[in-house]
């Protein structure tokens, strides 16, 4: 049986198979089978996903290489927390060297994620088996099975997946739709209050004009230049400081990121106050060394970023 045929708009995919020619549809998902994937059960007590995705990367120390390269699947099952460590580099290279093209994937799914579906041995291509080995999906060389054994069928189209990770949240130069929506709603945000003070500023600035030039017609004295300047010069620091707040804001915003969300913004007379939730430790860090960077005080816990400037 021929695996890597395309039903339901799903294709699995190992690394013995052979190129596709060409895709009918340009929205597809992905099974990954455990050449692509490395996986981890464990007993935790833990409530929720975020709280085990926080502690993926450290749990696989011991069994990936430059474990900050993989981006990680968490998933309860049973009583337990499943883990999947993969790289979407290497799988993102693996796709176009058969033809699949990244923006062509929807979801991406693992075989461990089959568990209920693979009873029995499936024959994945002439070298290698799925098999169900003390519940874990594993890829078994042919030449160890018995050569008596029957292999099940795996029909694409009878089941329905749930809880997949998406190629571009993966993808470290891309976002995800969800992230998109959440980060364009914050800029948004951000540039709706830069746009407020900048009209309040020239709505300001008009009418501080306007009085300067009645000012002048009822008293031509203060046309001289030193006299103008006298009066501009009163109204300065109230430019300044609202120009300081646009471009503290937006010193804000390049801290942002799918990994880096904004919880909290304060803008205040003479300052201006933001906190941020970082996804992880090495984050955590990056945003506190780029605002320090900014003149920014810096404080927080754990995966909270503080930061801070007086205008």
């Amino acid at each position: 049986m021929n695996l890597t045929a395309k039903s339901n708009s799903k294709l699995l995919i190992h690394k013995n198979m052979k190129h596709i020619i060409s895709l009918d549809q340009n929205s597809i998902d992905i099974i990954l089978t455990p050449n692509f994937y490395t996986f981890i059960r464990e007993e935790l007590d833990l409530k929720f996903n975020y709280q085990a995705k926080q502690i993926a990367e450290s749990l696989f120390d011991d069994y990936v290489t430059d474990s900050h390269e993989y981006q990680y699947h968490v998933y309860k099952c049973d009583q337990h927390w499943c883990f999947i460590a993969y790289n979407i580099n290497e799988i993102d290279t693996f796709l176009t060297s058969v033809g699949i093209e990244k923006h062509q994937v929807s979801k991406i799914y693992f075989t461990q994620q089959l568990l209920d579906l693979i009873e029995f041995p499936i024959l994945l291509d002439e070298e290698s088996v799925l098999e169900n080995i003390d519940n874990t999906i594993t890829l078994v060389p042919k030449f160890l099975m018995n050569p008596a054994i029957e292999y099940a069928p795996l029909d694409m189209s009878s089941f329905k997946l749930k809880g997949g990770a998406t190629m571009s949240s993966s993808l470290n130069s891309y976002v995800s739709l969800k992230e998109t929506l959440m980060l364009g709603s914050i800029f948004c945000i951000l540039g709706t209050v830069s746009i407020l003070e900048g009209n309040r500023i020239k709505a300001s600035i008009s009418k501080e004009d306007a009085k300067l030039t009645e000012l002048l017609d009822e008293n031509p004295r203060y046309t001289s230049s030193l006299s103008r300047q006298s009066i501009l010069e009163k109204y300065k620091p109230i430019d300044q400081i609202e120009r300081a707040k646009r471009s503290t804001i937006k010193d804000i915003s390049k801290l942002l990121s799918n990994k880096s969300q904004l919880k909290l913004l304060s803008i205040e007379k003479n300052r201006i106050k933001a906190e941020i939730i970082t996804n992880n430790q090495r984050i955590n860090k990056q945003v506190k060394e780029h605002a320090r960077a900014k003149k920014f005080k810096v404080s927080g816990a754990s995966l909270t970023v503080k930061v801070e400037k007086s205008l």
